[in-house]
């Protein structure tokens, strides 16, 4: 029977994203997994973005894959409409309201580009993403230069104007009865293993996963290993 799986990739990253995870998972279990790319549309607020996520989707439960700021819209989308999702799958991301530092970098980031323009993503920032173990990977660091500059400056300042605000979402997702999958690189600048820890601790359907030598592209630098975990979970079922 084939698995249906629908992505949502992050912040300045599209269907890209995931091409060595699928062909991971092609691997491990040949024509046994049929993904959908979703991709964030460009509106007003979130609650539009999860609407128009929510037209891009079957009449049917899915299972709903997201990474980064997908993760996060993810986890809106399925507390706004828990009747669509079978199973949650959150990669690189705690869904909650973001940290006062990283709000106001966004603001900067935001008044620097509108005055002087984007001129794509620093390699400086691309590095700071990885883990040590993928700072030399030029596979990795070219594909995701790549992706920025195919978005470019509208979509990156529509992505941090419209989803910086956020709400804390851990309570909500506790009291829905479903089963919640969470993955983190144990080197991860922009998550707090402490805080989704502590989640894990008190929703008894949520399990997270914490792979060693990992930043935040997770998805890029571990995508066997994202496979593998993906792979065990729906075959479980």
């Amino acid at each position: 029977m084939i698995k249906h799986l629908y992505l949502l990739p992050g912040t300045m990253c599209d269907h890209r994203l995931w091409s060595s995870m699928i062909n991971e998972l092609e691997t491990l279990a040949p024509h046994h997994f049929k993904c959908h790319f979703l991709t964030i549309a460009k509106k007003n607020t979130i609650d539009e973005i999860l609407q128009d996520i929510k037209s891009q989707l079957p009449d049917e439960k899915v299972n709903l894959l997201g990474f980064s700021l997908g993760g996060y819209l993810a986890s809106a989308f399925t507390v706004k409409y828990p009747f669509a999702v079978e199973q949650l799958f959150v990669v690189s991301n705690m869904p909650c309201i973001l940290p006062d530092k990283e709000i106001k970098e966004r603001t900067r980031t935001v008044a620097w580009i509108n005055k002087n323009g984007y001129l794509g993503i620093p390699k400086k920032r691309i590095i700071a993403l990885l883990d040590e173990s993928a700072q030399t990977n030029s596979e990795i660091i070219a594909l995701i230069k790549q992706m920025d500059d195919s978005l470019g400056q509208d979509t990156l300042i529509h992505q941090l104007l419209v989803t910086t605000k956020r709400e804390n979402l851990f309570l909500q997702l506790s009291q829905l009865p479903l089963d919640k999958y969470f993955c983190v690189g144990d080197n991860d600048q922009l998550v707090s293993l402490d805080k989704l820890v502590e989640f894990d601790k008190q929703d008894h359907r949520m399990s997270l996963s914490i792979f060693n030598n990992t930043g935040h592209m997770l998805p890029l630098e571990k995508p066997e290993k994202l496979a593998f975990w993906l792979n065990s979970i729906v075959n479980n079922q």
